[in-house]
């Protein structure tokens, strides 16, 4: 028989592909071995033309991807712990850029599944994702927190612990065998993405388990997530003390309000305020002010400005900092709605709500409505102290990380809607005084105008990751990060903290039209 190219190149097809499908199977890939746990099952298929809506962790950048991968699921307990976790790898079929990515999660959730996992894959990494043993629903932001308890008053703190750390370390390690695994090589490089509690998801690992990444992406990081979290609910506290509710529209007349008065501190007005602290205006200095709502001119008053201010100042020397004064508090820290008769109501925050009501009143059937001042001051307190170690994510030394060489990059947005951007400034502050050369490793900047993750006026770094694998695999640190795809196509650079962006002339929508300049 005479074998022709055509036939030489089909049968090197079918070769590949029985290859592939060999690989992508159980007995191909084993068992990995995992410290202090029981590999339970381990399942493996491959898939073909997955189309998804997805994006990146702390990206706008989003958009259907198509992809084959091999998709493999690890299930696995700690024994003693009755927990039974989930980890999903996906390996892309072709295009593997040899690195590995483990995603973290967000709210109350440690993993998103194929909402970051396709367009990892879709950029060629093998990426992993962990349900951390929790069922946590289909919300964008999971709120659910009845996992937190064993039973009314008894916390289950083997699932806390798996959602504090344990499970995302325990993705890096089965994540990255697997992979080895799979190609027969192991990955060139490991990174871990993540936003919001993802974000924290990042600082923890370089804190607790320094040698599990080259390079971490930490945006927007929940932080003290034990203090903001029920902090976060004190305008709302004051809302159900006083029977005050200011409608959507005097939230966002307020706002604007503030924003017409220190947009141009940074010399440009663009509807951003880019240097928060100088913008020390109060709630009640708007009062008696007019504004339109549905048509209707209105007036803004007294009591709904208690409420604005508590969102601005936070709870002071009792807690945790407040949001600054061009983030859109009606989404979420001032949740309200009004009905046809004009009189307003809390729809309630699920987010900073669950969390007095599963781990402070440690009840399902606890009415937040009922608690006084002293009951929420006495909730915080607890909070931070009984959870702050296993949760915080803010231990300022980083000499683990360092010593094996990690980079890591944090960004927050100024504007950011749930958590206290200074609360990641404190952060690195506190990392520099531990370490003033921790910006060899470790950089953090701020996003002006962009909300919690993305969103917002301002531009968001959406390729801060390939700028961590140039800091990682070149030794090109990041002196800024380019933001892209902000209002009216702006793109703009963000500076190293402590140095902020300022306005210097030309184009305001031009990275050019920016330098990096001391802090006033």
């Amino acid at each position: 028989m005479i074998f022709t190219p055509l036939v030489f190149l089909v049968l090197g097809t079918i070769f590949l592909q029985l290859t592939s499908a060999s690989n992508c199977s159980p007995a191909f890939i084993g068992k990995p071995v995992l410290h202090g746990a029981k590999i339970i099952d381990v399942q493996a298929e491959e898939v073909h033309n997955h189309s998804a809506i997805s994006l990146g962790p702390g990206t706008n950048d989003g958009g259907r991807y198509t992809i084959s991968f091999c998709h493999v699921t690890v299930t696995h307990t700690h024994p003693g712990w009755n927990d039974t976790i989930n980890t999903q790898v996906w390996l892309p079929l072709s295009g593997w850029n040899g690195r590995f990515q483990a995603l973290g999660g967000g709210g109350y959730s440690t993993g998103f599944g194929s909402l970051y996992l396709t367009y990892a894959a879709s950029k060629g990494f093998a990426s992993a994702s962990v349900d951390g043993g929790i069922a946590v629903g289909t919300e964008a932001i999971p709120t659910d927190l009845s996992w937190a308890l064993s039973s009314k008053g008894n916390v289950n703190w083997f699932l806390l612990e798996d959602y504090a750390s344990k499970a995302t370390n325990d993705m890096a390690v089965i994540g990255k065998q697997v992979t080895e695994s799979y190609y027969q090589t192991a990955p060139s490089y490991s990174y871990f993405s993540g936003c919001s509690g993802g974000g924290r998801q990042g600082l923890i690992m370089a804190q607790n388990y320094p040698d599990a990444f080259d390079g971490i992406v930490a945006s927007s990081p929940a932080i003290h997530l034990e203090t903001f979290i029920p902090a976060g609910f004190w305008p709302e506290q004051l809302m159900n003390q006083y029977g005050v509710f200011p409608s959507p529209c005097e939230v966002e007349a307020f706002t604007a309000a503030a924003v017409k008065r220190c947009d141009r501190m940074d010399g440009v007005e663009d509807g951003i305020i880019s240097s928060p602290r100088l913008c020390t205006v109060q709630a009640h200095d708007f009062v008696g002010q007019n504004y339109t709502c549905n048509g209707t001119q209105e007036t803004l008053s007294t009591a709904d400005a208690r409420v604005i201010q508590a969102a601005w100042s936070g709870t002071g020397k009792h807690g945790w900092f407040g949001l600054n004064k061009d983030a859109s508090l009606s989404s979420s820290s001032i949740p309200t709605t009004c009905r046809a008769n004009g009189t307003c109501y809390s729809t309630g925050s699920e987010l900073f709500g669950s969390w007095i009501s599963y781990l402070v009143a440690k009840d399902p059937d606890f009415v937040l409505e009922d608690m006084n001042n002293s009951d929420f001051f006495d909730g915080l307190r607890y909070s931070t102290s009984q959870y702050a170690p296993m949760l915080a994510g803010a231990n300022p030394d980083l000499s683990g990380f360092k010593a094996n060489s990690g980079k890591m990059i944090a960004w927050h947005g100024l504007a950011d809607e749930v958590i206290p951007p200074r609360g990641s400034e404190q952060y690195y502050e506190e990392v520099l005084e531990k370490d003033n050369e921790a910006h060899e490793f470790f950089r953090f900047f701020e996003a002006p105008g962009v909300g919690h993750c993305y969103g917002g006026l301002g531009p968001v770094p959406n390729d801060a990751l390939t700028q961590l694998m140039e800091w990682v695999e070149k030794d090109v640190s990041p002196d800024t990060l380019v933001a892209t795809k902000g209002s009216n196509d702006t793109a703009r650079d963000l500076c190293p903290y402590p140095l902020e962006q300022k306005f210097i002339g030309g184009d305001p929508r031009n990275a050019t039209s920016f330098t990096c300049a001391n802090k006033p």
